[in-house]
């Protein structure tokens, strides 16, 4: 399970075409007419910050509406172990 930090949608809906298709590319995701929410959380075993992806986006419209939630391992479809890097000289930035 993991505790939710923050949230971000990457659909083709909220981002430009290049954009997505570049965040997908870069995450390992197929491309879907309605794109992934991205949740930056806590793994409640490890401690380790992670971005997890669910493919249900109210689901995670919903998740983002609140704080300090738990999402079971069920809902999500791939963890992505350092992605964005989160260390201040890091080029990439969380969108």
């Amino acid at each position: 399970m993991i505790t939710i930090t923050r949230v971000a949608l990457a659909t083709p809906a909220t981002m430009t075409a290049d954009a997505y298709r570049e965040l997908c590319w870069g995450a390992g995701l197929d491309l879907t007419a309605t794109g992934y929410g991205l949740l930056l959380a806590y793994d409640d075993g490890s401690g380790d910050v992670v971005t997890a992806v669910v493919d249900d986006i109210e689901y995670a419209r919903l998740l983002a509406e609140s704080t300090g939630v738990t999402v079971p391992a069920h809902k999500i479809i791939r963890s992505l172990p350092d992605w964005p890097d989160l260390r201040p000289e890091a080029v990439t930035v969380w969108p």
